[in-house]
């Protein structure tokens, strides 16, 4: 019941800064049930980094020293692995997800934002950085490596 109240707040206080017409397309694959929406525009993917409730590269002076776009292909072998991710995450594939690709320590790393937003809401995850104080298990963060197929840095907005 906590999530659910955690989650209307959020959907509540976010419905302002979505008001703008639907962003570009999601990124479709036959093994997910949520969506995915790749961050391209710098000023919105270091808002996806700015976290609240958890860890995330952004939190760490100098580590994040670019951006770049992951592509299709990158995006489909990453969410291809995503159960690798259990039991860490239960159901990852399940989950609504935001793509940033950052550049770390010389390293092209995609950090994913992973949230579950009510169906009825009008928020654009393509336009809108997704952020959530707390929230539990609803919302968690993670790095995938492209060139490795790992994920690394996993991390829950709270207590599951």
């Amino acid at each position: 019941m906590k999530h659910r109240v955690a989650i209307a707040s959020i959907a509540v206080l976010l419905a302002g800064c979505a008001s703008q017409p639907k962003g570009p397309p999601t990124i479709p694959t036959s093994i997910k049930s949520g969506q995915s929406w790749v961050i391209t525009r710098q000023a919105l993917a270091a808002e996806v980094l700015d976290t609240c409730s958890r860890d995330s590269p952004a939190r760490h002076p100098g580590e994040v020293t670019g951006y770049w776009a992951p592509s299709r292909q990158q995006v489909e072998q990453l969410e291809a692995q995503q159960t690798r991710l259990q039991p860490t995450i239960a159901t990852p594939g399940d989950f609504d997800r935001q793509y940033v690709g950052i550049e770390s320590q010389g390293r092209k790393l995609i950090y994913i934002n992973a949230f579950q937003l009510p169906d009825d809401t009008d928020i654009d995850p393509g336009k809108t950085a997704v952020k959530a104080c707390d929230g539990g298990a609803g919302f968690w963060g993670a790095l995938y490596d492209p060139q490795t197929g790992e994920f690394s840095d996993v991390r829950l907005n709270g207590t599951p």
